[in-house]
C-alpha cells in the first residue's frame, strides 16, 4: 500500500487521509489530496483543532485534563507521570505537535451511521511529554459514509436552484459535524497523551469525568471507563452534540444538530452559529457555548416529533458512547436509571480487527505496532505498585480487551 504523502493543509503539518479498501489488494489507499472527500475532510479537521486552540478550547483541555488526573488518583487507577501544575503547559504541547504532525487518518467503517469517528491508540511512543510524536501515539478514524454524504453534498451545492442551495446547506452541516466529531476525537487523543502511551484500562478516562450517562470501556457489563470527548462538549459547547434525523429529509442528510444538556434536555443549534463556525473558525467565531434556539426538548418530546439520535432505527436500545462520538440512544426511561445488565446488551466492536489495523497503520509508516489483545487474571486492589506509571497491566481472563480506543461517533 502506498502511504498518503502528508501535506501542509489549511496550516495542518504532515496530514495523510487514506481511505479503507477492504476487497482490493491492500487494506487501504490514499485520498487524492484534490478531491472534495480530502478537502472537506481537511477543512473540518482544521476547523476541530481550532476549536481547541482557541483560549475558551485551551482552558476545556486543561479542566478535562485536571479532571481525568483527579479521578485516576481519586479511583486508585494509575499515577500521573508527569506535574498537574503544568497543565497548560502539557495542553500547548500537546496542540503544537497536533498541528505540526497530525495523526494519521483513515476513513472507514466504523460501526455504523452513528458513529461518525473514532480514535484508537497505538504503542509507538515512549511517554515523553514535552515530545509527542501523533503519529506514533494514535490514528483517527472517521466514518465512511458520512465523509462520502459529505462529499456528494458538496459536488451538489450551489446557488442557481432550490436543490442546490439545500446541498449547500447540508454541506456546512456535515462540515460542522465533522469538526466538533474532530474536536471530540483530539480530546481522547490528549487523554491518551497524559497516560504517556499506556494501553490498560487504567489509563483510560476516569468514570467520573463524563456527562450524563455516557460511558466509554466496559468489563463484564460494567462500565470501567468514562467519556472525556463528551464531557469536554458539555463543558465548552453547553452540552452533547447530538444531531437529530429531520423526518422530512432524505437519507442523505447530516441531521439537525442539537445540544443535550446536563438534565438530557435538547436545544437545536442555531444555523448562524453552525456557519459562521465553518465560515469564520479563523476569524471572529467564539461562540462558546454554542448559540442555540427553540425551547428545551425532553426525550419524550423528542419522541413525540419523531427526532432520533441518526443511526437508531427505534426510539429503543440502550444509549452507548463508548469510546467512541456515538449519537445518543432513546430510551423511554430516565437516563441514569440504566442497569449495567442492559448496557452489557449493546457492545461495540470495531469493523475493522486489530490486526488489520496494525497493517493499516504500519502500512502507513512510523513503525507504529498494535497490540494483540492479552488475557490473564484480575489483579488484587492491594497491589497498588502495579499501577504505576510504567507498570503494565496483567494480562486476564476475565477482561474485554481495551481496542486501543479513547474514542466517535470513538470515540476515551
Amino acid at each position: 500500500m502506498s502511504m498518503p504523502r502528508g501535506f501542509t493543509v489549511n496550516g495542518i503539518g504532515r496530514l495523510g487521509i487514506s481511505m479503507e479498501n477492504p476487497r482490493g489488494p491492500v487494506p487501504a489507499v490514499p485520498v487524492q489530496e484534490n478531491s472534495l472527500e480530502f478537502t472537506g475532510l481537511a477543512f473540518a479537521i482544521h476547523a476541530g483543532l481550532s476549536i481547541l486552540e482557541k483560549a475558551q478550547g485551551r482552558q476545556a483541555l486543561q479542566k478535562v485534563g485536571q479532571s481525568v488526573i483527579e479521578g485516576w488518583a481519586k479511583e486508585d487507577r494509575m499515577v500521573f507521570g508527569g506535574d498537574p501544575n503544568q497543565m497548560p503547559r502539557y495542553v500547548d504541547e500537546f496542540l503544537r505537535a497536533i498541528r505540526s504532525d497530525f495523526p494519521n487518518v483513515l476513513i472507514a467503517d466504523v460501526g455504523g451511521l452513528d458513529v461518525i469517528a473514532e480514535t484508537r491508540r497505538i504503542p509507538g511512543w515512549d511517554g515523553n511529554l514535552f515530545h509527542y510524536v501523533p503519529k506514533m501515539a494514535t490514528g483517527i478514524f472517521f466514518n465512511k459514509t458520512r465523509v462520502t454524504q459529505m462529499a456528494t453534498a458538496a459536488a451538489q451545492a450551489n446557488n442557481s436552484s432550490s436543490n442546490g442551495k439545500k446541498m449547500a446547506a447540508r454541506y456546512k452541516s456535515f462540515l460542522f459535524m465533522l469538526a466538533v466529531a474532530t474536536t471530540h476525537e483530539l480530546t481522547h487523543c490528549f487523554v491518551g497523551y497524559l497516560a504517556q502511551g499506556q494501553q490498560g484500562f487504567e489509563s483510560y478516562t476516569p468514570l467520573q469525568t463524563t456527562h450524563l450517562n455516557y460511558v466509554g470501556l466496559r468489563r463484564r457489563g460494567h462500565p470501567v471507563s468514562g467519556e472525556s470527548g463528551r464531557w469536554l462538549e458539555n463543558y465548552l459547547f453547553g452540552g452533547s452534540i447530538e444531531f437529530y434525523r429531520d423526518t422530512a429529509d432524505d437519507a442523505g442528510q447530516a441531521g439537525i444538530p442539537h445540544i443535550l444538556n446536563e438534565n438530557g434536555k435538547a436545544l437545536r443549534i442555531k444555523s448562524d452559529c453552525i456557519i459562521q463556525l465553518v465560515t469564520k473558525i479563523d476569524e471572529e467565531f467564539r461562540t462558546f457555548p454554542f448559540a442555540t434556539s427553540g425551547k428545551l426538548l425532553s426525550n419524550e418530546d423528542r419522541r413525540a416529533k419523531g427526532l432520533l439520535s441518526l443511526g437508531s432505527t427505534d426510539a429503543a436500545g440502550v444509549q452507548e458512547s463508548g469510546t467512541f462520538m456515538r449519537a445518543f440512544r432513546e430510551v423511554p426511561r430516565v437516563l441514569h436509571n440504566i442497569s449495567a445488565n442492559m448496557l452489557s446488551d449493546a457492545v461495540i466492536r470495531p469493523a475493522m480487527s486489530v490486526e488489520t489495523l496494525g497493517t493499516v497503520l504500519n502500512t502507513l509508516g512510523h513503525g507504529a505496532t498494535v497490540l494483540a489483545p492479552s488475557r490473564g487474571k484480575k489483579k488484587k486492589k492491594k497491589k497498588k505498585k502495579n499501577k504505576r506509571r510504567g507498570k503494565k497491566p496483567q494480562p486476564t481472563t476475565d477482561q474485554e480487551e481495551p481496542r486501543n480506543d479513547d474514542t466517535s461517533a470513538t470515540t476515551s
